[in-house]
């Protein structure tokens, strides 16, 4: 018997991607044992819940790191509590895939950590692109907020199309309004953001925009934005992965879960790698094999490079239209 961790949101604002993503592990875990696990082990699930706070995080890597039998992690979901991990997995030796956006500095400076998601210079030129798209604007202004502003920005300088902003609550009094306006934050800052907004001031973000949260609190304010994500749209989800995860789940999976699902299958492989190997699994036998695993997993082929990164990571873009939050700009 071998296990693997799982440290995501399952209380609070982030609860409906959390469970999402562990619906996606559950699925992935309980094809392999039906298959005769890996290399003859069968694997468990330690599931803990962060609530999406970078401090609870941390403890909870630290509790994956007393359990021996743990060999990897699945998680954590934000880019705030992946900063917070990044210090107790390293500590552990733990390999840990992230199937969700993380800063690129922390995945390239842990050679623990892979990204199963587009890195940020990728995501924010998407996103930039967007902007300038759909407002027919030959600038961007980005807010100052949130963990993914630095990417925007940087983006957005890189294009040439920077505009410095004036400040939110002044958005459209000194000639701002005629520009569009990419945010950096969570999903929470980019809801309260979107309500400080005039009406009509196109509106661009990072993934984590995506969350439910941001159309459930700003409310109609929220219609029209766009965000960028790694997450492959409904209708590119395989009908045999759609069904067994609806017999798990009782529901359809959301859009995390297919990334999740191919995350653990990697983790999984490289475990049996290292079995395959070495006789026995061990940490950094595990850490060594997820650099040399390619996997043909249902989201396209996963193989990290030399950071971690995931090789050729798809790009989509989404835009909130009214009710449908997954609706292609």
């Amino acid at each position: 018997m071998v296990k693997i961790g799982l440290i995501a949101p399952f209380e609070g604002l982030g609860r409906p991607v959390g469970y999402e993503v562990l619906y996606g592990v559950k699925l992935a875990l309980q094809e392999r044992n039906a298959a005769g696990g890996v290399a003859g082990y069968r694997v468990l699930l330690v599931a803990l819940n962060d609530d999406d706070d970078a401090g609870h995080a941390a403890r909870q890597a630290s509790k994956l790191d007393v359990d021996g039998d743990v060999l990897g992690v699945i998680g954590p979901l934000s880019r705030t509590t992946v900063r917070a991990v990044a210090e107790p997995l390293a500590a552990a030796g733990l390999a840990w895939v992230v199937p969700a956006s993380a800063p690129d500095e922390v995945i390239a400076a842990q050679a623990n950590a892979f990204r199963l998601f587009a890195g940020d210079a990728e995501l924010a030129e998407a996103a930039i692109r967007q902007a300038l798209a759909a407002a027919a604007a030959r600038q961007v202004a980005v807010s100052p907020t949130g963990d993914f502003a630095p990417p925007l920005r940087a983006a957005a300088e890189r294009l040439g199309v920077y505009r410095p902003s004036p400040g939110l609550p002044q958005w459209g009094r000194d000639g701002g309004g005629s520009s569009p306006v990419a945010l950096g934050g969570n999903a929470e800052q980019v809801a309260d953001e979107l309500l400080e907004l005039p009406a009509g001031v196109v509106a661009v973000a990072g993934p984590e925009a995506g969350r439910a949260v941001v159309a459930q609190r700003a409310g109609t304010a929220a219609e029209g934005l766009i965000w960028v994500s790694s997450a492959p749209p409904a209708e590119r989800l395989p009908q045999a992965f759609v069904s067994g995860y609806q017999a798990l789940a009782g529901g359809p999976p959301g859009p995390y879960a297919l990334l999740a699902y191919d995350a653990t299958n990697v983790l999984l492989d490289a475990i049996e790698l290292d079995i395959e190997q070495h006789g026995r699994p061990t940490r950094p036998g595990v850490v060594a094999a997820l650099s040399a695993t390619a996997l043909e997993g249902l989201g396209g082929e996963v193989r990290f490079d030399e950071q971690g990164c995931w090789l050729q990571a798809p790009v989509f873009a989404y835009r909130i239209a009214g009710e449908d939050i997954f609706a292609r700009p």
